[in-house]
């Protein structure tokens, strides 16, 4: 009986111990002990497929860029205005200018000076996809209305900023550039007293000078009517004197011709006497 209770005993002693081992064992193979993790709540889901709505600002993105850093006054000059979508899903916007209107304003960004979208109207609605991107062209003639003769922006500096009217919050960063004076036009100076001095004498001298040519001309002219008339003269003397010339060589044929016509009477006479 002794000796049943003897092993009971040595075989109780021998399974604790043998049981430490195995539970040490498996210590050692277990590695370090894990760590809870928190719960992540999952995204929520996404309906591609359904009706698109309106764009958000944070799911909008607007830059603006201009043609130009500096524009003289009264010239034209065009901003471009770039839509991109960022989101996840596919939103609507008006694209139309009226609806994405470029601002100026002064260099503090709190004087309007001028909108695209006070000068034109419609709409153009668009859907615009994940990563889509829209491009539009803004013109501006550095005035400060929309008529043509709107008074023209004075020199400075001055800012621009692109912005959807249909998405509240959706702005660019503001675009910084320089409107430059226009150049004045160049005067020519007057001139002085010895200029004015100067000049008088060469009028005087062109003066004198056309005098004495007038004065040359009027004598050539009174020259030219004198040797004319002297000439005409000489021209009627020659005629009168030829005219008496033929009037008394006919005085002298006339005579010649009576006395002959006497001397034959008297030789006729003569005869008829003799007879």
């Amino acid at each position: 009986m002794l000796v049943v209770v003897l092993l009971c005993a040595v075989g109780v002693a021998g399974g604790y111990g043998l049981g430490q081992v195995v539970d040490g064992a498996r210590s050692l193979l277990a590695g370090p002990e894990s760590l809870p993790a928190d719960k992540v709540a999952a995204p929520e889901p996404l309906d591609v497929g359904g009706p698109a709505t309106t764009c958000k600002a944070d799911a909008v993105e607007l830059r603006l860029s201009s043609s130009a850093t500096t524009v003289t006054e009264g010239s034209p000059m065009s901003f471009m205005v770039r839509v991109t979508n960022v989101g996840r899903v596919p939103c609507l916007f008006d694209g139309a200018a009226a609806n994405r209107a470029v601002t100026i304003t002064d260099d503090t960004g709190k004087e309007k000076i001028w909108s695209s979208a006070d000068c034109t109207d419609g709409s153009r609605p668009l859907l615009l996809g994940p990563e889509g991107v829209d491009a539009g062209e803004v013109h501006w003639t550095s005035v400060q209305g929309c008529a043509k003769k709107a008074p023209a922006v004075g020199a400075g500096t001055y800012q621009a900023t692109a912005s959807l009217g249909d998405v509240p919050g959706a702005t660019s960063e503001p675009v910084t550039f320089t409107v430059a004076a226009k150049a004045k036009p160049r005067t020519t100076p007057e001139p002085g007293a010895g200029d004015d001095a100067t000049t008088s004498d060469e009028a005087k001298d062109a003066s004198g000078t056309s005098t004495d040519d007038a004065a040359q001309g009027e004598a050539a002219k009174d020259g030219g009517s004198s040797g004319g008339d002297e000439d005409g003269k000489g021209d009627d003397t020659s005629d009168s004197k030829s005219v008496d010339d033929r009037d008394e060589q006919g005085d002298d044929a006339k005579r010649d011709a009576a006395d002959r016509a006497a001397d034959r009477k008297a030789t006729a006479d003569e005869r008829a006497t003799t007879d």
